[in-house]
């Protein structure tokens, strides 16, 4: 969606940052340019955390949305 001017967020967990970096080559990006990395493991989070680690990364992810 960047390479089509749409402003994105990717937010992943701290054992997928790897990952990424590696990837973000393969479809033509240096490094994805708007990645906020959270602590593993949110599945097992109930949603009183979700929303405490939502208000918390919400500043960065604003930031990622309007800074492009």
């Amino acid at each position: 969606m960047e390479a089509q001017g749409i402003p994105t967020a990717l937010v992943i967990t701290e054992p997928f940052s790897a990952i990424v970096t590696s990837f973000a080559p393969t479809i033509g990006m240096e490094q994805y340019t708007a990645a906020v990395t959270v602590p593993h493991n949110v599945a097992t989070s109930d949603d009183d955390e979700l929303r405490k680690l939502a208000k918390l990364i919400n500043p960065t992810i604003k930031e990622c949305l309007t800074s492009q």
